[in-house]
């Protein structure tokens, strides 16, 4: 199994207990719109991790912006590289919704990018078998 790799946030979180969360003591600047009873229930957003580098960049740098954008906390609770990535979102309800609907449409048209390339390039490769087929022919008759 990979290591635990950190994603940046704006705010780090600690995980205690099974399923809790809390914001390290040690912080001292918070978000004004980020209060600590968002930690008790996360909303969770499963998808490839292959894709999380496409929809957050490179090593996730794209992370803090979302969370200011959208007032929530994206904590990458569980990543692996071969297989899914856990998307844990923080915030008012209504805004976890909004965001992780975001997430899984962002995470299906990658999807549909790569289906979509990867027809292109089978196309490509069955057209260029067929290719010395046809000059074969032509030269033959």
């Amino acid at each position: 199994m990979a290591t635990p790799k950190k994603f940046p946030t704006l705010v780090p979180l600690e995980q205690k207990e099974g399923t809790q969360f809390q914001v390290p003591k040690s912080l001292s600047k918070v978000p004004s719109w980020f209060h600590s009873e968002f930690l008790r229930s996360p909303r969770t957003v499963r998808f490839e991790a292959r894709l999380l580098e496409r929809i957050f960049g490179k090593d996730g740098d794209l992370i803090p912006h979302v969370e200011c954008v959208s007032h929530t906390l994206l904590h990458v609770n569980r990543w692996n590289p071969d297989g899914e990535a856990e998307i844990l979102v923080f915030g008012r309800p209504y805004f976890q919704q909004d965001v992780a609907a975001m997430i899984k449409k962002v995470a299906d048209h990658f999807r549909q990018l790569s289906l979509q390339s990867a027809d292109d390039a089978s196309a490509k490769e069955a057209e260029a078998q067929q290719l010395p087929v046809a000059d074969a022919r032509a030269k033959s008759q």
